[in-house]
């Protein structure tokens, strides 16, 4: 009974991450003396206050579960351990006031989902952009209007596609609402790429970390022009990440799968260096037939 309780924290795991994008495990490693709960057991803790498995109840539990929400509001937060006393004082660690007089130390540390990469578009640089993604790090969502550009042959094992109207109005990024976000619009023509970023813009994902927009520099300037005609402007949401157009960092490349590896590097590049990564000329600058590649 207690192993399949324990083990069915780890089992709640990527439910509450997929969720949430992350929690607090909290695991007892040592005690001694009388305890309620023993080295192994575990409790998991969610930002929307659901809680999974057992640490022994009382005060002791009620403390640790605080201290993991604690630990999810911090900027920062760094794994640790911590002891907690069955007594009504302590010299050193976290008096819970009970009296079994024991302690016990449990470690608490953050879990992560993997940030989430919304691909809108299809077409064969998406197909490359997918192959490498996985490999850094990132779960891929393919959003189309074009079901044969959703065919599951065309991506690999574990890709989410999601059919949407040409004008992208669905909802397509609810679903990932407390997971981390990046998006790489790379649609056929300036019409669909102008509806996804519209789309985008009006959805406001609070978690989004990364937005691009793949085209020539005369392609863009339409898509803005577009954009402003609606009265939407990328540059005015000061909560979203400043519209990297055209997409990808300066590796010179003009095939598929160079510009996959160009949109790659630059999606690690802001995920590891963050928002304050420079703009730069991109390597998807200003050749239209490299473009072409998107249908």
């Amino acid at each position: 009974m207690t192993e399949r309780l324990h083990g069915g924290v780890l089992a709640e795991v990527e439910e509450t991450l997929r969720r949430c994008g992350r929690a607090a495990l909290c695991q007892i490693v040592r005690v001694e003396g009388s305890t309620p709960g023993k080295p192994g057991w575990k409790l998991l803790v969610a930002p929307d206050g659901v809680v999974s498995g057992n640490l022994g109840g009382g005060a002791f539990e009620a403390l640790v579960k605080a201290d993991g929400a604690g630990l999810l509001r911090e900027p920062a937060p760094e794994g640790r351990v911590k002891r907690y006393y069955f007594t009504e004082e302590a010299v050193r660690g976290q008096p819970t006031g009970m009296v079994c007089g024991g302690f016990a130390e449990v470690f608490l540390e953050v879990l992560h989902a993997a940030p989430v990469l919304v691909l809108c578009g299809g077409g064969p640089v998406a197909q490359a952009v997918a192959q490498g993604a996985g490999l850094a790090g990132f779960d891929v969502v393919v959003v189309e209007d074009r079901a044969a550009f959703l065919a599951p042959e065309l991506f690999p094992a574990g890709v989410r596609a999601v059919h949407v109207s040409r004008e992208y109005r669905d909802d397509f990024l609810a679903p990932f609402a407390g997971r981390e976000l990046a998006v790489a619009v790379l649609t056929r023509c300036w019409e669909t790429d102008t509806a996804a970023l519209a789309s985008v813009l009006r959805q406001d994902p609070p978690t989004l970390r990364y937005l691009g927009l793949m085209g020539s520099r005369r392609k863009i300037a339409r898509v803005r022009s577009e954009l402003a005609a609606r009265g939407l402007d990328p540059e005015r949401h000061s909560k979203l990440p400043a519209l990297r157009a055209p997409i990808g960092l300066p590796i010179g490349g003009d095939t598929p799968g160079e510009i996959a590896l160009s949109i790659l590097a630059e999606l690690v590049q802001v995920r590891n260096l963050g928002r304050s990564s420079s703009g730069h000329p991109s390597a998807v600058a200003a050749r239209e037939p490299t473009h072409a590649t998107s249908v």
